[in-house]
């Protein structure tokens, strides 16, 4: 056996096998040498500026690819990059935590080690990441093959993150190179006698019924946007999202009824949704914030349900099976040559119609609407969770544009690392950044390490003088929706931005704004930060219908 092949490369080559070329980290004493493994190896390393940081650049990474690594050290590292973790968990992003641990001879001897608890006990993170992670396994010169493929093979199966706590020492250990290919174990789950009784029932009850199509994020996380599309592009019938899917479907097309996102929901789509005789449901997974407060008015009894593992129709399960499967299912029946009857649109949709004058003070009902006429299908939007979510989420996005947020978890400052993690993961696509003041604060040091890998986003920074999605929940005027006053025009100059990588630009006024985007348009070899003054009042309209309807539940009055 070759004395130069070690744990360290088979960890490599198996990351490598799994989709991700590039790892992102903080150094730490105690995976310094591992690093040196990662720089001997082909990987890139991205330093990121914190764990946390890491771990959300991980997540965007991961939704590009399909996969994402990143090392941290032990204890002080890893427990910083937990909350990563758990969104990457929550929002079904696959994410390997490698975590550098004290040697075996250190924790053998039962001190008292820094990053430790300083009790002599050195599995208590282990423990800690299990509600978040689907595998954990601390590698051992004995069961390392076995348990990097284990501990992965179940982040691509399962779409969520795993973790692999390894000293130093064993990293260095000889080892054969695998022998198996990790998708040899990726078992097909679908019972083919549930497949026949879930088609045969398709077959009943579908015909002629006023059908309407609803899709959302497991869609994108499986990776069958294409497949999807293709059952939308040989039927009829009309098509919405919930914000959790957003442009998975054609949004410029007559049959998107819009976004739904319950009583919140604008009358086309509502009506489509609430009132058709039968709803396709593809990957979809209610949450408070993508459904005002779960206020969906559906009736299950027309629903045709495709979930990840199981179909139903009508509330009566058929499983196992693949969504790739039942999607498939769905296609070739609906194609048979039945009378599939697409649902009426209640109204015609009208296009927007701009409120305010360029000359005047930008207006949330007019701003993402001018931002989604600038984007075009080379980009990955991000979203931050609050009044650039919502407003994001209610307009049209042009064809091929991919767009990402956090609903679920809803970490603030997350979108910024995490768009640095795409545009590395794609670097033929260029990130659009849309982040509020507040948000901003956590995370933007990151704006460091775009600037130093030569990441150049889009980074429209929303200025609307604090935590205003805050204040449409509660609190308006109190001190703690409130933030620091910044200068955010030179910010970026003390993470290195300059006048050769970089363009600042400042817009109050419509056509201010639309002027700036021609110019990041115009300027694609540089960084672009957009800062956009918003009253801090003002807030866009499905916003407004959200947290009207998210109030009552929350026991919450008007502030």
């Amino acid at each position: 056996m070759s004395q130069q092949y070690t744990i360290a490369d088979y960890l490599f080559d198996r990351i490598a096998e799994a989709g991700a070329s590039e790892i992102f980290g903080v150094p730490g004493d105690f995976n310094l040498t591992f690093l040196d493994n990662v720089l001997a190896s082909d990987k890139l390393r991205v330093g990121n500026t914190n764990e946390l940081n890491a771990g959300y650049a991980a997540d965007g990474y991961a939704r590009e690819r399909g996969f994402a690594a990143m090392v941290t050290t032990f204890g002080v590292g890893e427990l910083s990059a937990i909350n990563a973790t758990a969104g990457s968990f929550a929002e079904y992003a696959p994410v390997l935590h490698i975590v550098g641990a004290p040697s075996t001879a250190l924790q053998d001897s039962k001190r008292r080690i820094h990053h430790s608890l300083g009790d002599g006990v050195f599995n208590h993170f282990i423990k800690m990441v299990e509600p978040v992670t689907v595998a954990r396994a601390q590698l051992t010169p004995e069961n390392a093959a076995s348990e990097i493929d284990r501990v992965i093979r179940l982040i691509l199966k399962k779409h969520r993150p795993g973790y692999l706590l390894l000293s130093p020492d064993v990293a260095r250990q000889p080892i054969y190179p695998p022998t198996t290919k990790l998708i040899d174990s990726q078992e097909d789950i679908t019972s083919q006698a549930a497949l026949s009784d879930f088609k045969q029932a398709l077959t009943e009850f579908l015909p002629n019924k006023t059908t309407t199509l609803m899709a959302d994020l497991m869609v994108h996380r499986l990776g069958l946007q294409s497949q999807l599309k293709a059952l939308i592009a040989d039927t009829d019938i009309p098509y919405t999202t919930l914000s959790w899917g957003k442009t998975l479907l054609d949004e410029n097309s007559d049959r998107w009824a819009g976004t739904y996102a319950g009583v919140a929901s604008r009358p086309i789509v509502k009506d489509a949704v609430e009132n058709c005789e039968c709803l396709i449901k593809v990957g979809v997974q209610y949450t408070d914030t993508t459904t005002a407060g779960f206020s969906q008015d559906i009736n299950e009894d027309v629903v045709v349900d495709l979930h990840y593992e199981r179909a139903s129709i009508s509330g009566k399960n058929f499983a196992p099976i693949a969504l790739k499967d039942a999607l498939q299912a769905l296609h070739e029946v609906m194609t048979s040559g039945i009378n599939i009857v697409p649902k009426p649109f209640c109204e015609e949709v009208k296009p927007h119609q701009q409120k305010g004058k360029d000359s005047e003070l930008i207006r949330q009902d007019d701003l993402w609407h001018i931002i989604a006429d600038r984007l075009d299908h080379n980009n990955l939007v991000f979203s931050e969770q609050g009044t650039a979510y919502f407003g994001i989420s209610d307009v049209r996005l042009p064809e091929g544009v991919t767009s990402y947020g956090q609903p679920m978890w809803g970490s603030i400052g997350y979108t910024l690392p995490a768009s640095l993690g795409a545009a590395i993961a794609s670097p033929d696509k260029r990130s659009v950044l849309l982040i509020g003041d507040g948000s901003a604060l956590l995370t933007i040091q990151e704006l460091a390490v775009m600037i130093q890998e030569r990441i150049n986003p889009v980074i429209v920074l929303i200025n609307n003088d604090g935590y205003t999605v805050e204040r449409a929940i509660h609190g308006e005027n109190q001190y703690y929706n409130d933030i620091p006053k910044c200068d955010w025009q030179i910010m970026p100059r003390a993470f290195g931005a300059t006048e050769a990588n970089s363009l600042l630009l400042k817009a109050e006024t419509a056509g201010e704004l639309k002027s700036a985007f021609d110019k990041a348009a115009a300027t694609t070899d540089k960084l672009i930060m957009i800062e956009v003054i918003a009253d801090k009042h003002d807030i866009p309209p499905l916003l407004a219908d959200i947290s009207a309807a998210l109030k009552p539940k929350k026991g919450l009055s008007n502030s």
